[in-house]
């Protein structure tokens, strides 16, 4: 089964303890009856109930949205350190989100210190990188990628180096879509095509196979036509994550195809 992970964002319902313990139990619940492994699926709550989830969660793993790239000094308002993450028995973490990085102007430098702390601590790291929609109409994928994958990531890496990559185009999501008043336009399967296999050719050429999860609005509706693909490794899913219902259908395509 390809990896299915969930971002919980900064979702009200979930933030609050009980509702996400009860999301939890019911996702186990149900991945034990569908009989899907441990470790297939990521859920990256939000901080507040981070360690909540991390402490009923058995066949699912669970991540931080984000990371500090110092364990102490002076960061008014700094997400936890990975040696925070580690203290809590946190694993897995996502670095380079696209959210953080319109949102709050992480930068190439700070994806490459985020993710050389994370590496440090020995923790496992999903790292988005992805297009806008302006830079993909100059024909400027490929140079964007390879910026973000130059600057942001190999420089932090060596041999033994372990984490995943999520392809996240920006014109296919939904939230930035709002933001410019227009609807997301979907990615076409050859887009994406050539984007992932850009992705692994790049990492190949200096020596790392890497697994590539899409994460441009993921939903029940494309789950199929995007798991069947060799070189969609998994998916990376927003909002369609908040809701059980369709969090699950997606995790059964996962299983099924």
């Amino acid at each position: 089964m390809k990896i299915i992970g969930g971002n919980w964002k900064f979702n009200k319902e979930l933030r609050e303890k009980e509702k996400a313990k009860k999301f939890i139990r019911e996702l186990e619940r149900m991945l034990e009856k569908e009989k899907i492994g441990k470790g297939k699926v990521i859920i990256f709550p939000h901080f507040l109930v981070l360690n909540e989830v991390k402490k009923i969660a058995k066949r699912i793993k669970v991540g931080a949205q984000d990371v500090h790239w110092e364990e102490s000094g002076s960061f008014t308002g700094a997400q936890p350190s990975a040696q925070d993450l580690k203290k809590w028995g946190i694993k897995n973490v996502l670095i380079g989100h696209s959210e953080t990085r319109k949102y709050f102007g992480v930068t190439e430098e700070k994806v490459r210190l985020k993710l050389k702390s994370a590496l440090k601590e020995k923790l496992f790291p999903l790292i988005c990188i992805g297009e806008d929609i302006e830079e993909k109409e100059r024909g400027e994928t490929k140079k964007v990628l390879r910026k973000q994958i130059e600057e942001g990531i190999l420089p932090s890496l060596n041999k033994n180096s372990r984490f995943l990559i999520a392809y996240e185009p920006l014109y296919a999501i939904s939230g930035f879509a709002k933001l410019r008043g227009k609807k997301p336009k979907p990615a076409q399967i050859e887009d994406i095509k050539l984007s992932h296999n850009f992705i692994k050719e790049t990492f190949k050429k200096r020596g790392f196979k890497v697994k590539v999860l899409y994460g441009g609005s993921c939903n029940p509706q494309n789950a199929k036509e995007l798991l069947s693909q060799d070189f969609i490794d998994g998916l990376l899913v927003g909002s369609k994550s908040w809701d059980l219902e369709s969090f699950l259908e997606i995790i059964k395509i996962a299983k099924e195809v």
